[in-house]
């Protein structure tokens, strides 16, 4: 009997195992060459409603002040939370329990200008996490 169960069980945990995701970026080109990511989700439904327009950085005294506006392209709300994160020219994460998760809830096709200050000098580039 326990075998019979293993075996109904072993399709829909192997499909539930198939289903997560893995972490989405978009990626942008930049007048220079380069490329920035600016949007991060380990939640592809979230990701796909999503969109970053307009990202931009500037300097407050000797820190990074980064700005950018989020746009829910879905037609109905959406509920989730957002952390912008700051990374050194070498790719580490600077304090990354720094700054809390903020809670969110956009109407449909509406855009949220988002913004913050890098917690130390050291930090070159930021990215925009979001999560239900």
């Amino acid at each position: 009997m326990k075998k019979w169960l293993i075996l109904l069980a072993l399709p829909l945990v192997l499909t539930l195992t198939g289903c997560s995701a893995s972490n989405m970026s978009a990626i942008e080109e930049q007048d220079d060459g380069s490329r920035a990511t600016y949007l991060k989700s380990n939640n592809s439904v979230l990701y796909s409603r999503l969109g970053v327009r307009d990202p931009k950085m500037t300097n407050a005294g000797d820190l990074l002040r980064a700005q950018a506006t989020l746009e829910n392209r879905w037609k109905f709300k959406l509920d989730f939370q957002y952390k912008i994160k700051w990374f050194s020219a070498d790719g580490f994460e600077i304090a990354p329990d720094s700054r809390p998760w903020t809670t969110v809830m956009m109407p449909g096709r509406t855009q949220l200008n988002v913004q913050a200050t890098a917690p130390n000098p050291t930090a070159t580039r930021f990215e925009i996490w979001v999560q239900e």
